[in-house]
């Protein structure tokens, strides 16, 4: 049923109001309503559609409510009025780090990471800058190697020491002895008015055709070919 009102009449003792009876009988029924409403009405709600509420449930009269609790790096603290949250985490509080053979997560527990240089890479490192030289010049390379084929690109390789390797398959070291042969030292020129090396040639060497199959009237040419 609904509340009675208890009527008090407009001024004291006027008798408009409900008499001491009538108006006890009103108390005690709407005692008997409030106690006969079962559950209880009142509730708690969370409000929006993001985040964690703080509404648990509600247990008889009671509104119960979730705890705040501190996680990693953060710290809480409250008044009569307000609840402080506060965080001593500093940068990032994780970071992956990749490399070519393998990988690392540093997190608090593990902060500590070394960029270290390797063949031909230095690592210099300024305030919060790293820097990173990687050295490719053959120049300051002392161990260097080809990968593959060198294109020489039509230049020619000059200033060189003594090169060692097969010249078409040919180790040129077994070639020793025939530097003489290869001079072609023809003996000095006399007289200086030749005007070509087979003048040059029939006037200072000696060519011995021997004489088998040749007669006495018989008389020996050289082919020297066009000359041009």
């Amino acid at each position: 049923m609904a509340i009675q009102t208890v009527n008090i009449g407009t001024i004291a003792n006027d008798g408009t109001g409900d008499d001491l009876r009538e108006a006890f009988v009103k108390v005690n029924a709407n005692f008997s309503e409030l106690d006969s409403r079962s559950p209880e009405k009142t509730t708690g709600a969370n409000l929006g559609s993001a985040g964690e509420g703080v509404f648990a449930q509600l247990s008889g009269a009671e509104l119960q409510f979730k705890k705040i609790v501190a996680g990693t790096a953060v710290s809480l603290s409250s008044d009569g009025n307000a609840i402080t949250i506060n965080s001593s985490a500093t940068g990032l509080p994780q970071l992956q780090v990749f490399a070519d053979n393998n990988n690392v997560t540093l997190d608090n527990a593990n902060t500590t990471l070394t960029i270290a240089g390797g063949n031909l890479t230095t690592t210099n490192l300024t305030g919060s800058t790293i820097t990173i030289n990687s050295e490719t010049s053959l120049l300051t390379d002392l161990t260097p190697r080809l990968g593959a084929n060198l294109d020489g690109n039509q230049k020619e390789i000059t200033n060189t020491s003594d090169i060692k390797s097969n010249i078409h398959g040919i180790d040129i070291r077994q070639m020793d002895g025939v530097q003489p042969f290869l001079l072609m030292d023809m003996g000095e020129v006399s007289p200086s008015n030749f005007t070509s090396v087979i003048a040059h040639l029939a006037h200072t060497q000696v060519i011995d055709y021997g004489v088998n199959g040749l007669g006495d009237n018989t008389i020996p040419t050289t082919d020297f070919g066009s000359i041009s």
